[in-house]
């Protein structure tokens, strides 16, 4: 049996049915499995365990989910900030430094991006249309998650410009923070029409890329979006096959 890279993906905890349980989105696991990756479910109660999933896992994605903790990049909350998960973060922020000391390969999507910056030593705006409103898109679509709402620019020579082949896409837009200040350990690799960060890839390797929507629910019928997913089963491929 050909081996298959295992991709870690952190879950949340979610009251459902009247418990809290460790859960992860569909899309983000089918996104994996339809591209030969096996997703693998970290849970995220307990940070101080993040060390033992890292010999488990060949490539790391990191989903979207609540707003970034402001404590963690030296600021303290504003009023439209919205619900944080204080071991989610933790646990996020160590499985990135972990994984980037090691140079397992990484795929963040919406927060994925925001916890990769913050991890790396970047900022946050907790809450764009209070603190960069002149001139702002609309960045929480009511629009279908399958369908893209507004442009975003790929920058020239990025690694993302590679795997997409295009200039320009229209993405799916569901957030309310992104990166304020770039982690120094980061470069550009996407913009919105009005500024706001929408890509980021590591900036001496291929280990990191990270992107501001939500490509895991129009990859299926977006086959550009889809790149992305192939792009992270073939890096851990590499990496699987360097161990």
């Amino acid at each position: 049996m050909q081996k298959q890279p295992i991709i870690g993906v952190p879950a949340e905890s979610r009251l459902l049915a009247g418990a809290f349980r460790n859960s992860v989105n569909e899309p983000e696991i089918n996104g994996i499995a339809d591209y030969g990756g096996v997703p693998l479910m970290i849970p995220t109660r307990h940070p101080e365990l993040m060390p033992y999933y890292l010999p488990l896992i060949d490539g790391l994605l990191l989903p979207g989910g609540p707003d970034v903790s402001p404590v963690l990049y030296g600021e303290e909350p504003i009023p439209g900030i919205g619900p944080t998960d204080t071991l989610l973060d933790q646990s996020e922020i160590q499985l990135v430094k972990l994984a980037v000391a090691q140079h397992i390969p990484i795929f963040g999507l919406c927060r994925g991006l925001q916890i990769i910056n913050v991890a790396l030593g970047g900022t946050l705006y907790q809450d764009l249309t209070t603190q960069k409103p002149k001139g702002l898109l609309k960045h929480h679509q009511d629009a279908p998650m399958s369908q893209g709402t507004h442009h975003v620019s790929i920058v020239a020579g990025s690694k993302l410009s590679k795997i997409f082949g295009v200039t320009s896409l229209l993405a799916n837009s569901h957030h309310h923070e992104s990166v304020k200040q770039l982690a120094s350990g980061l470069k550009l690799s996407a913009t919105a029409s009005d500024d706001v960060v929408e890509g980021a890839e590591s900036l001496d390797d291929d280990s990191i890329i990270a992107v501001q929507w939500h490509p895991e629910t129009m990859y299926q019928a977006d086959e550009v979006m889809a790149r992305l997913f192939a792009d992270l089963i073939e890096r851990a491929k590499n990496f699987s096959n360097k161990k």
